[in-house]
């Protein structure tokens, strides 16, 4: 079983073409069936044995996968069938001399209940293993935005807004996070038309601030599209002016 695993670990590495799937099948059947050899489980029936040898071949990938992305070597198919076949020699190192001294598996009651809890110790182990790396390895700082959007009673619009003869204030909401400090040009456009030129907006960094800009009336009083952009950040409704449409 042990020579079976690492002559398919083996031909996993070389890639030969057409002959992965069921090298790969071989491979992890025989290291289930080392696991079970290692832990001294000699279940029946011989369908149950082959399932549960093939759930502990595929729960020995995240565990070799994980093992060398903590060594820093990059999960490759060659470096996984390496993988493969060191595990199989460890837990041959461990089945064989216990074969070789003749001494007896466990018996039919803790047999079934090794058969339960294998999986479970396994997959326990491998997860728990894990999470502990993950939480303990270096994480890419997230992301920084700046996003804007309506504020105060701005928020609630639904529709096209009525805009009086003066134009109308508009509240909106300035929100910065993981960006430094920065000035952003703030504009506002009627249709395509730009209504007045651009000018400068100050945004703190990591802070949310409230921002009201002036809306002057549409021309009519059909809907119009207005936005307001500040930088590369955008928000748009509608609304119509008092005249007639």
């Amino acid at each position: 079983m042990l020579a079976a695993a690492l002559v398919a670990a083996g031909l996993l590495a070389a890639r030969l073409p057409g002959a992965l799937p069921l090298t790969a099948l071989i491979a992890l059947l025989a290291v289930g069936e080392l696991w079970l050899r290692a832990l001294a489980l000699e279940l029946e029936p011989a369908a149950g044995r082959i399932g549960l040898a093939v759930v502990c071949g595929l729960i020995s990938l995240p565990l070799i996968a994980l093992g060398l992305h903590l060594t820093g070597v990059p999960i490759r198919a060659r470096s996984l069938a390496a993988g493969l076949a060191v595990l199989a020699v460890l837990l041959g190192a461990v089945a064989l001399p216990r074969e070789r001294s003749g001494r007896p598996g466990a018996g039919p009651s803790p047999r079934a209940l090794g058969a339960l809890a294998l999986p479970a110790v396994v997959a326990l182990v491998v997860g728990g293993a894990a999470v502990f790396a993950y939480a303990r390895l270096p994480h890419p700082p997230q992301p920084g935005y700046t996003s804007v959007a309506l504020g105060g009673w701005a928020a609630g619009i639904d529709g096209p807004v009525a805009i009086p003869h003066g134009g109308l204030d508009v509240p909106i909401r300035v929100s910065s996070a993981g960006e430094p400090a920065a000035v952003a040009p703030l504009s506002v456009m009627v249709d395509t038309l730009r209504v007045a030129p651009p000018h400068p907006i100050p945004i703190a960094a990591d802070t949310t601030s409230s921002v009201e800009v002036h809306v002057p009336a549409p021309p009519n009083g059909c809907p119009h599209r207005i936005e307001i952009s500040l930088g590369p950040s955008s928000i748009v409704f509608y609304g119509r002016g008092p005249a007639p449409c």
